[in-house]
Formats: structure tokens, C-alpha cells, sequence
């Protein structure tokens, strides 16, 4: 128990000793404007088809953020909204997956949908009748690499280096409120279809 409450005090120590280096040296930036994947290409994928592009600008606090969607429709009919949401400064992780939805009546529950690693994550958010299936993943320049303590660290290091880079958070939703494992088993596919290619664009 000790060794355990040794290992937390020297997190903390490390975590605010990054927060006064960031605090000091500033934040990242990219080269200019949010930045993202447009071509239709890149959206394709099996048994789903992809609506146009959809972007919504936000300024604040001297940061843009972007929102860029993409309805798509799979062969039953059933749609999904993929929400791609990017900014070039890491404050962009300081709010978790689930908040948009606790903020607007949801109760939000981890999902038991089949998703396979790769940085993608699953939330069931629900408010009375309604209940939506949500693959989420957060990443920037290096990949999907979560929101934890390695992106916080290497956010920290960009801007004590000066480094650029794009940081991003990706949503894909779709209303289930019945159970459906096939729509489940289709939307974790799509995920797996998208996400890392969105990802390695940025990465490029």
C-alpha cells in the first residue's frame, strides 16, 4: 500500500512539474487552420455508403476547432455519423469521450461491443427511449494514442520543444435502441475501417 501511495505522489510530481514547463513554454501549434482528410475515398468501405462532408468552424480563446461529419448508410438502412473533431492545440483531451453526452441528459455506460484495439473504444449513451452505439478514439500527429497520460506527455513535450501538431478526436454513432448485435458487429467494423486510415493521414 505504500509502495502503491510512493507511485501516486511521484505521478502527481511529475504531472505538475509538466503542467509548469507546458504553462511556461506554451502550448503547440500546428501550421495554421485545422486540418483533415477529405477525400471521398478514404471514406469508403464495405457494406456502407458515405454522404458529403459536413464542417462547422468554432473559435475560441484564440483556438479553431473544427467539426467535420459524414452521414453514412449501410444496406438495411441504418445510418451512422462519423464526427471528426480537430484542433492544433491539446486541450482538445481535456474533455473525456463521454462528456458532449453527459452535457445534454445522457447516461453514458461503457459498451460490450466487439471492437478491436487499434485505439478504439466503445460508450452506450442512453436518455429515456433513446440509445446510441458510439466508437470513439482520440490521436494526433503519432497515431491514436489515446487519452491518458502518454498523449498528455508527449502534448507536453511538443510545446516545450516548439513541435507542431494536429491533434483530433473521432466519434461514430448510430442509434440502437433495441439490441442488434449485426448493427453492433457493422459499426465496430466500420470503425476499423476508418478510423485508422483518418489516422494514418495525419500521420503522414
Amino acid at each position: 500500500m505504500q509502495a502503491a501511495n510512493f507511485r501516486y505522489l511521484i505521478l502527481t510530481v511529475v504531472l505538475l512539474a509538466g503542467a509548469g514547463l507546458y504553462t511556461a513554454f506554451g502550448e503547440p501549434r500546428g501550421s495554421g487552420t485545422p486540418r483533415w482528410p477529405d477525400s471521398p475515398t478514404l471514406y469508403t468501405a464495405d457494406r456502407w455508403s458515405a454522404g458529403p462532408q459536413s464542417v462547422e468552424h468554432n473559435v475560441s480563446s484564440g483556438n479553431q476547432t473544427d467539426l467535420v461529419t459524414r452521414v453514412f448508410r449501410n444496406q438495411a438502412g441504418a445510418t451512422a455519423t462519423l464526427t471528426l473533431v480537430t484542433n492544433q492545440a491539446p486541450k482538445l483531451y481535456s474533455a473525456g469521450a463521454e462528456v458532449p453526452f453527459l452535457g445534454n441528459g445522457y447516461t453514458v455506460e461503457p459498451a460490450s461491443a466487439p471492437v478491436a484495439g487499434n485505439g478504439v473504444n466503445a460508450l452506450i449513451a442512453q436518455r429515456g427511449p433513446e440509445r446510441w452505439l458510439v466508437m470513439y478514439a482520440y490521436g494526433e500527429r503519432r497515431g491514436l494514442l489515446g487519452n491518458g497520460l502518454l498523449p498528455w506527455s508527449l502534448a507536453i513535450a511538443d510545446g516545450v520543444l516548439g513541435q507542431p501538431n494536429d491533434y483530433y478526436k473521432l466519434y461514430l454513432a448510430t442509434r440502437v435502441d433495441r439490441a442488434d448485435p449485426q448493427l453492433d458487429r457493422d459499426l465496430a467494423d466500420l470503425a476499423q475501417t476508418l478510423f485508422p486510415r483518418i489516422s494514418a493521414w495525419y500521420s503522414a
